[in-house]
């Protein structure tokens, strides 16, 4: 028999970890009844306070992430001093899609959030410094119609979606991620369009035809029409009749 002091031991140590046990599974549940069948996030601002590793360790970095969650899913993202991306943001379980950036909700609290992607995590905590970056932009733009797919020649890069009507299923293998754009002199083949699951080197769709209406069809599984509305200042948009996307070119 063990002695009595050891045995008490060995019942502590047993009582713990069923409470540790049973709070880790109530905080898990707790997070999934929150965000099981949510399609949007309370409005907040967030500021990034510490970043790990994948192997959760803490790295140093001077790029901090801003996060602005506003009313009719809409967002504002930004890395310090750079570009802000405003946009629709999709929420699927605990899957966050800001159309440039994708992350997993690892957890959420009223003061704070800790995302996850494949690089590492990111913790955030409500922001309330004045850290929006004001952008002025021009009342109004006036959009060059005269483009062809020559003009769109490069490899194009989706920052923002934005949904034309309710989705009510979100499959990534029908969203686009990006474009390779080679133009007529590579005859019927003028390009290639990757959805979000597409691997480099096979996309799903070929474009075969751009017409003068800036209509481009593409050839796939299934064959899909966009109509391209925007081609200049480093910037295409495109849509189809669920979804708007923004491309830009990143090096």
């Amino acid at each position: 028999m063990l002695p009595m002091t050891k045995l008490r031991e060995n019942r502590l140590i047993i009582v713990c970890t069923a409470i540790l046990l049973v709070a880790l599974s109530y905080s898990q549940a707790s997070f999934a009844g929150g965000h099981k069948g949510s399609k949007s996030l309370p409005a907040n601002r967030w500021r990034e306070i510490k970043r790990l590793d994948a192997d959760s360790v803490a790295v140093p970095y001077l790029d901090t992430m801003f996060i602005t969650i506003k009313r009719k899913d809409s967002f504002s993202y930004h890395n310090k001093s750079a570009f802000v991306y405003n946009g629709i943001y999709i929420l699927d379980d605990k899957s966050l899609d800001f159309g440039y950036a994708k992350f997993t909700i690892v957890s959420k609290k009223p003061k704070t959030m800790l995302l996850r992607d494949p690089k590492g995590y990111y913790l955030f905590g409500l922001d309330s410094s004045d850290t929006v970056k004001t952008i002025v932009l021009p009342k109004e733009e006036k959009i060059d119609s005269g483009f062809t797919i020559d003009n769109m020649i490069g490899h194009w890069s989706v920052y923002k979606r934005t949904p034309l009507k309710a989705l009510q299923v979100i499959d990534h293998n029908v969203l686009l991620k990006s474009m390779l754009i080679t133009g007529r002199s590579t005859g019927r083949k003028m390009g290639f369009v990757f959805s979000d699951v597409d691997k480099k080197d096979d996309p799903s769709w070929t474009i075969i035809k751009f017409d003068s209406k800036h209509q481009m069809e593409c050839e796939g599984k299934p064959s899909r029409t966009f109509t391209v509305t925007k081609c200049q200042g480093g910037e295409i948009i495109l849509q189809d009749e669920e979804m708007q996307y923004f491309f830009k070119q990143f090096k």
